[in-house]
């Protein structure tokens, strides 16, 4: 066997440094082809840091400039959706200058003017909606909600709903943007003797009587009205009678009755009117006149409407849909639109509402005194009764719930705290979660709330008192050993009517006209001639009506700016949306164009002020400075100007800083790069010579394991 020169060891020795030789060149390949020193940042320890802080920098500021081209997508839709806007009012507001200084003011040229309002008032809804990526651009915060809601597709149903006359566009900001909607009592909810989904009366005729002007009323069983702006409109849902949109001329200052704007005829007999001025819806600038002569005297009839001649047929030339002014009444001078005419009788459009939950129907307030307590044992129930009777009393456990302490005092076997453990829908009953004994209890108790407001005391009576007369008399609710219940009327309101039943001789109704400091007393308008202590159970209502009084505006989203991020330092506000004074005047003004129909009572033609008006609400609307007085009080400053010169700011900032951006970013990488990537030529020559190195060290380790002794012996 020959005998090799080398060993074990130097064999051994050789390999490795092979194995190291080939490392190292296919590390000098991989940064050749990647142009980085190490593919981990342990490859580039002394420089790691600076790196990472680098290349954090970096990322956030591309992060910034991503997102800022985003916003700059948005506010480029936006300015164009807004610059369309600001031309199509434009062009309107041209329109309807010129339209002003033509006279007279034709069929055609005020179809024409409202036409072009219509196809503004489309466009702004149009471009409002616009929509990004899912996002609506002038919603405000709620970025997933149309910020715009236009119920009417025709310039036609627009007029159907507001005719200028009796339903009129509500001409402030804050009546513009009105919201609310009821439909129950939200401030007696949960309250002794009340149903809160029965709060409303509607009245005909607020004082009465159809021989005197009135107005109709819409009242609230407590101040929910408070907060309505007067010109708003509102609309009624639900009832029995009073569905429809309403026009609000007045509120009350205890904010529990809206009038409406109301328009009825007051009941008047043979009157010797000395003109009737008629005006034909082809040609509402013809005037037709008849006198006494024609006609000879007219009644008038609130209940039904109607308009009679003493000469029969005298009044058959006067059209339906028609508009006509009399003069020379007492109580009846004004302009009327006929509705229905046989030539005798003139059936006239009204607005007025159908009494409703005044004397009849639901309750809103439902107090039974004499009542009794009954304990089960068996299921552990409380319930109030009306004396005597199975009849439960609703209501009376209202504003309870699981958990309350009650305490009961007075009873025969029952006198203990106790838990609620539930309360009957109709509130008539509790259970309690303590033991109970099988009781009646007719002889009067009390049951007050632990750690809660609720009190109820059993087998009370009512007291009618004559103090002095109308307006001085009294009812009081007392306990059966004559201590006044306090808190018994502390739900009603001054001018409520509360109705008596059961009574030996009050059963009537009494107006409230003040209530006591503690609840217990109310007086009322009415005479009560016999005075009474009623022991044996009486009943007293306040009626109401069911539905809902509801305002909608057009803008549905929320006054929130949305802020946008420019960088780690700096942000702006973007606070345009579809209520910015200058989208809400335009359209406030664009509207006060539709409204009415030609030749109509409400038209345009014949309310030539809202022209002005107009005019001046779309100037504002297109300029910072608008000139002459602003029609309708002062206005919150805004225009389309003003929202284009933000706008524009805002995309100059994002443009500036996105520059500023990538700038720092390209600065950044040519630091990053310096300290990560490989010099390529340095790099090669390198791996040039690792490579010529591990040939030398293959064919050196060949030559080693050829060598033997015997080629020297």
């Amino acid at each position: 066997m020959a005998l090799r020169l080398s060993s074990l060891a130097s064999s051994n020795l050789h390999i490795n440094e092979i194995l190291n030789t080939q490392k190292n060149m296919l590390e000098l390949q991989t940064q050749i082809t990647t142009q980085k020193i190490s593919q981990d940042y342990a490859g580039i320890a002394t420089e790691s840091r600076r790196v990472i802080n680098l290349e954090n920098t970096r990322n956030l500021l591309e992060r910034y400039v991503k997102t800022n081209d985003h916003q700059q997508t948005r506010l480029n839709i936006a300015s164009t959706a807004i610059e369309h806007m600001r031309k199509s009012v434009n062009n309107l507001k041209n329109h309807l200058s010129v339209f002003n200084q033509n006279m007279p003011k034709g069929k055609d040229d005020v179809d024409g003017i409202q036409d072009a309002a219509f196809r503004a008032y489309q466009d702004l809804r149009d471009m409002l909606s616009v929509e990004v990526d899912g996002r609506y651009l002038f919603s405000g915060s709620r970025a997933a909600t149309d910020p715009v809601t236009f119920k009417y597709s025709t310039l036609a149903e627009f007029q159907s709903a507001y005719d200028g006359a009796r339903v009129t566009i509500p001409t402030t900001r804050s009546a513009h943007l009105e919201r609310f909607s009821f439909s129950e009592d939200e401030l007696n909810k949960n309250k002794q003797f009340v149903d809160p989904s029965s709060f409303l009366q509607f009245t005909q005729d607020s004082d009465g009587d159809t021989a005197t002007s009135a107005s109709s009323t819409i009242t609230a069983s407590s101040a929910l009205f408070a907060n309505v702006t007067t010109g708003s409109t509102i609309t009624v849902a639900n009832s029995s009678s009073n569905d429809g949109d309403y026009t609000v001329s007045a509120v009350s200052s205890d904010g529990r009755t809206v009038t409406i704007n109301t328009e009825l005829l007051t009941t008047e007999s043979a009157v010797a009117a000395t003109s009737v001025v008629y005006r034909n819806t082809s040609d509402p600038y013809k005037s037709e006149t008849l006198g006494a002569g024609d006609y000879g005297t007219l009644a008038f009839n609130r209940s039904n409407n109607t308009i009679t001649a003493g000469t029969s047929n005298s009044l058959s030339d006067i059209p339906v849909g028609a508009y006509f002014t009399i003069a020379g009444t007492s109580k009846n001078d004004g302009t009327y639109t006929v509705k229905t005419n046989n030539g005798t009788n003139v059936v006239v459009e009204t607005v007025k509402l159908t009494d409703e939950g005044l004397s009849s129907g639901n309750t809103f307030f439902d107090m039974f005194t004499d009542t009794d307590v009954n304990f089960t044992a068996s299921s552990k129930t409380i319930t109030v009764r009306q004396s005597g009777t199975s009849t439960a009393v609703a209501d009376i456990f209202n504003g309870l719930a699981v958990g309350d302490k009650v305490i009961v005092a007075s009873s025969s076997s029952n006198n203990n705290t106790l838990t609620v453990a539930s309360v009957s829908s109709d509130g008539s009953a509790i259970t309690v979660e303590e033991s109970l004994v099988d009781e009646t209890d007719t002889s009067g108790l009390t049951v007050t709330g632990s750690g809660n407001a609720f009190t109820y005391t059993s087998g009370t009576r009512v007291v009618f008192a004559n103090v002095g007369g109308a307006g001085s008399d009294t009812i009081q609710i007392q306990d059966n050993s004559g201590t006044a219940v306090t808190g018994a009327f502390s739900n009603l309101a001054v001018g409520m009517k509360v109705n008596a039943s059961g009574t030996a001789s009050n059963n009537s109704a009494f107006t409230i006209t003040a209530i006591s400091a503690n609840g217990s007393t109310i007086t009322v308008a009415e005479n009560i001639s016999t005075a009474e202590t009623d022991t044996t159970g009486a009943e007293l209502k306040v009626y109401s009506a069911s539905g809902s009084v509801s305002s909608t505006p057009y803008y549905n989203g929320d006054d929130f700016s949305l802020s946008h991020r420019l960088n780690s330092t700096r942000s702006f506000e973007f606070d345009v949306n579809a209520a910015s004074s200058a989208f809400e005047k335009a359209l406030r003004g664009i509207k006060l164009i539709m409204q009415g129909g030609y030749g109509s009572e409400g038209s345009l033609e014949n309310n030539d002020d809202r022209v002005a008006n107009a005019l001046w609400m779309l100037n504002s609307s297109l300029e910072v400075t608008a000139a002459g007085t602003p029609p309708f009080g002062d206005e919150i400053e805004g225009s389309f100007e003003q929202i284009q010169y933000d706008v524009g700011y805002d995309q100059v900032v994002i443009d500036q800083t996105n520059k500023r951006h990538s700038t720092f970013i390209a600065f950044l990488n040519d630091s990053i790069a310096d300290a990560e990537n490989v010099d390529p030529a340095e790099a090669i020559t390198r791996m040039l010579d690792e490579q010529r190195a591990l040939e030398a060290s293959f064919q050196t380790f060949a030559r080693m394991r050829q060598m033997s002794l015997v080629n020297f012996l």
